[in-house]
């Protein structure tokens, strides 16, 4: 038995939360957050049950969801290995346009703006962003959705002092990379993105159809421009792996991996 997985699958008989969604939503933090990683072996079903002294078929129904959400999938042995891979640096300094990454998967993107407005910031957020000057910023708040389904939730801040009258022309509903080059003639350059695994607030799980303290992926995201200017801070939460998977070309996995591998030998 893979004990050292199965004692990390965890669930509480007082929740209120069904047995399966418990099994679901504590394999998946795992995975994002990197303790099953891509390609590993799951416990089989029957392992799970007998270590949680649970019915078989509760884990079954909990690992078909998984794979309903491409988290994990059943390989040739028969055997349930991780499929989401969590990409490392070496793909996040590549700046990814969210609209374009829904396009590819052969969904239609849509964008629906919640909020928009102009703000200042403190020096505590100017620190925190990387902003070198203060002045005032466009805030907005926005979901990008496949065939009308919400894939991720996406705060911007982008400097006005860079983007005059942004607050006025934008309207919100427009891809943002391809506004910025053709309004501003400023193309994103390089994008520095940190992600880590977190529980949905109850307000974020409204609005990606998911339930409180699902496991989701936030993402933070400085982009920068020709100049090296930082042109924009972003804050993202998705639930699924559908966005940082998209561009990522096959040739790039193999060379990624190989490199990973020789590395290690």
């Amino acid at each position: 038995m893979q004990s050292n997985k199965v004692d990390l699958i965890s669930i509480d008989r007082r929740s209120s939360v069904s047995i399966i969604e418990q099994i679901k939503e504590s394999i998946k933090a795992n995975i994002l957050d990197q303790t099953f990683y891509y390609q590993s072996v799951l416990p089989s079903p029957r392992e799970l049950a007998n270590h949680l002294k649970i019915d078989l078929s509760q884990v079954i129904q909990a690992y078909n969801k998984l794979v309903g959400e491409r988290f994990i999938k059943e390989n040739k042995d028969q055997k349930y290995v991780v499929e989401y891979y969590e990409l490392t640096n070496y793909f996040f300094y590549r700046n990814v346009a969210i609209y374009d990454a829904v396009k590819a998967l052969g969904m239609q993107p849509s964008i629906e703006c919640l909020e928009k407005r102009v703000v200042e910031l403190s020096k505590e957020q100017l620190d925190m962003m990387g902003f070198k000057a203060g002045g005032k910023f466009l805030y907005i708040n926005r979901i990008y959705k496949g065939d009308d389904k919400p894939i991720i939730i996406l705060e911007n801040y982008l400097p006005l002092s860079i983007f005059t009258d942004m607050d006025k022309k934008f309207v919100g509903n427009e891809p943002l990379n391809a506004y910025m080059e053709k309004t501003y003639h400023i193309k994103a350059k390089l994008s520095h993105r940190i992600t880590k695994a977190v529980n949905l607030t109850a307000d974020l799980a409204a609005l990606l159809g998911e339930r409180k303290n699902a496991a989701c992926i936030q993402s933070t995201n400085r982009i920068y421009d020709q100049q090296d200017r930082l042109i924009d801070f972003g804050r993202s939460h998705a639930t699924s792996s559908y966005y940082f998977q998209a561009f990522i070309q096959r040739d790039e996995l193999i060379d990624y991996y190989n490199d990973e591998k020789d590395s290690t030998n």
